[in-house]
């Protein structure tokens, strides 16, 4: 790359933390493995092409011109949006596909270093499993089906990640059809998981074939249990009326046999939630679009209860204990939302477009940006906390709203220490009596 563009010379006066995970020598390697770069010498410079994408996102802006214009600033060029549209091909996708997976798993340790006690000691990693949605222009329908909505078919991706809250990182992102049900992925994450980890899963994607696989390995796991999964007693190995039983007990942590052909033996454990939690889960239930469902009155009943299963032993958690370890799930969730309402991720990918080189391109772009938020930025600010200053819990959407409003002066280097007194004092979580955050939640069950 020239040493004149923009990024040269930010390089040549200081490498910036965003800029220091972008290596140029091992970018233009997956370029050239990858067939972006095919001459010696390439019109678009590879990590300018990245770069000048997350310039322009973090401006909101979704168009070629755009694009084209932020990687001209950077090489001090003019570039039309002819040009990056001719870039819109298969080696370019390759390319940042690679180079996103390169750097999650740069960041991603075999077990985490990290020392913790309380709850949290009995487990290597704390990783939760997860999955969003977002909508992509029509015409990507073909590449990425959806749901159907009144006989028409929608264009969706699935964005599969597993979060490890343990080291504030990713253990991967993986980007799907809609089409890939999360049972369908529940598998994917065994590569991902050691002994001793602890896996928190949404109730889509627990599978008892996986669950088995999770004892066998020592990997220690939490989720929410099926309606239509059927429980057994582990003496008479006789059905039980799960609703019968709260009817009566309210409250249940009792070891049972999970399946009707294939039965594990865990620990289930059901408790009342409010009512106002119950009558929201009752509303969602009524308006769910697949009247297939047809949900039954004990149905709606048991909506009145979190049901969850583990292998989790009563002497290493109690069931508050576990409770409280199912909600550290509410992280991701937060992650999930500073996708879509601070970074604009659905928004980014221009509603015209019927190139799904270019979407999914984007798509890649879009996980590299806020990976680099998620991970790098705010490991770096957690950092800059003075100890002991009283009420500093960093919000996650204030500092993701933070970094894409400041992304060029973060890359740039210039004033870092104004930076960091801005950040101190705008994306600070408002201090509330009334429930706990989820760092709040994450350091009581480190304690």
């Amino acid at each position: 790359m020239k040493t004149n563009s923009s990024i040269g010379k930010i390089s040549q006066c200081k490498v910036t933390l965003i800029l220091a995970q972008l290596e140029t020598k091992t970018i233009n390697k997956i370029a050239r493995l990858s067939g972006y770069i095919q001459r010696k010498t390439c019109k678009i410079a590879p990590k300018s092409l990245i770069i000048g994408f997350m310039i322009m996102v973090s401006k909101q802006r979704n168009t070629y011109t755009d694009w084209a214009t932020e990687v001209g600033f950077l090489e001090g060029k003019v570039f039309s949006k002819q040009a990056l549209n001719e870039r819109m091909r298969p080696q370019t996708e390759i390319f940042v596909k690679r180079v996103v997976e390169g750097i999650v798993s740069k960041h991603t340790p075999e077990l985490s270093s990290r020392k913790v006690m309380g709850v949290l000691r009995h487990f290597n990693n704390v990783k939760i499993d997860d999955s969003t949605t977002i909508s992509l222009p029509d015409a990507m329908a073909k590449e990425f089906p959806g749901s159907v909505t009144r006989g028409v078919q929608k264009a969706q991706a699935k964005i599969h990640a597993m979060y490890n809250l343990t080291d504030n990182n990713f253990s991967f992102l993986d980007v799907h059809s809609f089409a890939n049900n999360d049972q369908s992925l529940s598998a994917n994450v065994l590569p991902y998981l050691e002994k001793g980890d602890l896996c928190i899963r949404d109730l889509g994607f627990t599978i008892l074939d996986v669950v088995s696989k999770f004892i066998e390995k020592g990997i220690y796991f939490v989720a929410r249990k099926s309606y239509s999964t059927n429980v057994y007693d582990v003496e008479t190995k006789v059905k039980i009326n799960l609703l019968k039983e709260l009817r009566k007990k309210k409250f249940i942590d009792k070891e049972v046999f999970i399946g009707s052909e294939k039965q594990i033996r865990l620990r289930l454990i059901a408790h009342p939630v409010s009512a106002e939690q119950a009558a929201v889960r009752r509303r969602k239930a009524k308006a769910d679009r697949d009247k297939r469902l047809n949900h039954s009155l004990n149905y709606y009943e048991l909506l009145g209860y979190s049901i969850y299963i583990t292998n989790i032993s009563p002497l290493q958690c109690n069931a508050n204990e576990v409770f409280l370890l199912y909600k550290l799930r509410w992280r991701i969730e937060i992650i999930f939302k500073s996708w879509k309402s601070c970074f604009s991720l659905e928004k980014i990918i221009h509603r015209q477009c019927k190139n799904p080189i270019r979407v999914k391109c984007m798509i890649y772009l879009m996980l590299l940006y806020i990976y680099l938020f998620h991970v790098v930025w705010w490991r770096y600010c957690e950092g800059k906390v003075p100890k002991g200053l009283e009420q500093v819990e960093l919000s996650i959407l204030k500092l993701a709203n933070f970094f894409k409003n400041n992304f060029s002066n973060i890359i740039s280097g210039k004033s870092n220490r104004q930076l960091i007194s801005q950040m101190l004092a705008h994306c600070r979580y408002d201090k509330r009596n009334d429930r706990e955050n989820a760092k709040q939640l994450h350091s009581k069950l480190a304690a």
